[in-house]
């Protein structure tokens, strides 16, 4: 399920995004994204909710961001230089996590200030590997 059907404009407000994956009786919520940092930074970070506010936050959510990231890593891109660890981000400050019920992560796939990481998110190739990167990562949080 999306909750927007292009690029254009702005989603939905953050509490729509967070009551989704509920409505949809989700099994997995991915947020996907690209960042703006300074320009020498790059890599990709995974999202979850810290401190957790419910369960499916606590544990599921977690291993739904390490499934995403080993996904990204192994799909060969780059974790971030610039923000959280080992490709994990933690972070208390994002509504569409901190409101979900269902495990939920938010992936930043690139730093689209970086001109090379905003060629290869742009490019339909890239666009491509990226996709199936997070695939593999939702697939295997799911265990299939």
């Amino acid at each position: 399920m999306l909750t927007r059907p292009d690029d254009n404009g702005v989603g939905p407000c953050v509490d729509e995004r967070g009551a989704a994956g509920e409505r949809a009786g989700a099994d997995a919520v991915v947020s996907i994204h690209a960042d703006g940092s300074a320009p020498a930074h790059r890599g990709f970070h995974v999202a979850y909710a810290d401190p957790p506010l419910n369960a499916a936050q606590s544990g599921p959510a977690r291993g739904l961001a390490a499934a995403l990231r080993d996904g990204l890593r192994d799909g060969g891109f780059a974790v971030s230089d610039y923000i959280g660890r080992a490709g994990l981000s933690p972070r208390a400050d994002l509504a569409g996590l901190n409101l979900s019920t269902r495990p939920a992560a938010l992936v930043e796939c690139a730093n689209m200030r970086n001109l090379r990481e905003a060629a290869l998110v742009s490019s339909p190739d890239g666009r491509a590997r990226y996709a199936a990167a997070i695939a593999a990562g939702i697939l295997a949080f799911l265990g299939r």
